[in-house]
């Protein structure tokens, strides 16, 4: 009988400007087996575009440094990446128009800020099945308790 290596969890691009809650949320997804690699301002270091696309998923503040908005870092990850799933997190208002999700294509999932441990973990899970599965899936933020009940 041949034993098969456990599946390796994909490494996490974390785009977060708030350094505490960045060390956060790799500390979250470190718990959760995924390797993560962060970016504050969503251009340089590992969410340059040359190199975006060596993370499986990304989990993305919608506020950033000097005004930046997520959304624009969300849709240069999928340029390369548009199968992608992100996890986004904010402290907008799931009906605030600064929360609006629509446009940004392929797996999404929201987050309201301070994020839960399990909502996350448990969330991104949710999106990397689909992938790995070969289906596609889509989330709102009405989804998340769903989530985290099934």
């Amino acid at each position: 009988m041949v034993a098969l290596a456990p599946a390796t969890k994909p490494t996490v691009l974390v785009v977060e400007d708030n350094a505490m809650v960045a060390l956060m949320l790799e500390d979250m997804l470190a718990e959760g087996g995924y390797p993560s690699a962060r970016s504050a301002d969503g251009r340089s270091g590992p969410a340059a575009p040359e190199r975006a696309a060596e993370a499986g998923a990304a989990v993305v503040d919608l506020r950033l440094l000097d005004g930046q908005d997520g959304r624009d870092v969300i849709l240069r990850l999928r340029e390369r990446r548009p199968d992608m799933p992100v996890v986004v997190v904010t402290g907008f208002h799931p009906e605030a128009p600064q929360a609006d999700l629509r446009g940004l294509a392929g797996p999404t999932l929201r987050l309201s800020k301070p994020v839960d441990h399990d909502g996350l973990l448990d969330g991104l899970a949710a999106l990397l099945r689909p992938r790995a599965e070969g289906t596609s899936c889509r989330r709102r933020a009405s989804d998340a308790p769903a989530l985290i009940a099934a």
